[in-house]
């Protein structure tokens, strides 16, 4: 009985301390009412225009316990930044009072520490500072509880998702379809090359793990592949066709599984 007792203490103690704490939402400009819910794992999409200075993306998070005041940080990735020769655009962010510079990507000083008790909340504010020339960045942010490693809420900026390829399609890559999208069971490639070369086509979640990844060695310029994807979660997934002889990627496209 006592073992019993133990093993149930055990499992319900190991269930409560990996529990999430961290409730986000994206806000209006003004930060005051709440515009949608950002789950661990998602993303929130910028559209930027050309020399666009400093344009923050406004959050909320919360702690949602009932009882326990807990102490968050954030930690900050730079996945792909828009660069235009010497140039390239400028990410910063904000939490509670503290901004860092955009070179930091966390908090360093514990006195900057965001502590929250049950139920109350604080700002994050990530700032976007665009080029003449727009591009395709991604940033990855993670809240976390400093005191409990299971504890975090991790979501990805993507700034001009659309624009996500690099100019070798340009020299390779004539004409290419993807459908249907949204998806359910199945997409469909269409693409012309202006060459033959051997390719690898993916599909990453938007956490950048890759979930399907298959290679073809082409003699010929038509590509016509039709993939299985019923067996995805619904959700938001990136297609990529890489080079496998320069490694260099050749197209990426969002698309989205129902």
């Amino acid at each position: 009985m006592k073992k019993l007792f133990l093993f149930s203490y055990l499992i319900i103690g190991t269930y409560l301390c990996s529990q999430n704490s961290i409730h986000l939402v994206s806000t209006n400009p003004a930060g005051t009412s709440t515009i949608s819910v950002i789950n661990n794992g998602g993303g929130f999409t910028v559209t930027t225009t050309p020399s666009s200075s400093d344009v923050p993306s406004k959050f909320r998070f919360y702690n949602t316990s009932s009882s326990a005041t807990f102490t968050y940080n954030v930690l900050r990735t730079i996945r792909n930044i828009n660069n235009q020769g010497v140039n390239t655009a400028t990410t910063y962010f904000c939490v509670g009072a503290t901004c860092l510079p955009p070179n930091a990507n966390t908090l360093t000083n514990p006195g900057d520490y965001i502590v929250l008790s049950p139920g109350s909340y604080d700002a994050f504010i990530a700032y976007f500072s665009e080029l003449s020339t727009i591009g395709y960045s991604e940033v990855y942010y993670k809240i976390f509880n400093i005191n409990n490693p299971n504890d975090t809420l991790g979501f990805t900026m993507y700034y001009n998702p659309s624009l996500n390829s690099v100019k070798e399609s340009q020299n390779v890559l004539e004409n290419i379809t993807i459908f249907p999208i949204p998806a359910k069971d199945n997409i469909n490639i269409h693409a012309k090359f202006n060459s033959p070369l051997p390719i690898s086509i993916s599909i990453y979640n938007i956490l950048g793990q890759k979930i399907i990844h298959q290679h073809y060695n082409y003699s010929e310029l038509y590509l016509k592949k039709n993939m299985d994807v019923s067996f995805l979660p619904s959700g938001i997934y990136f297609l990529k066709i890489d080079n496998l002889i320069s490694g260099q990627n050749i197209f990426t496209k969002k698309i989205i599984i129902e």
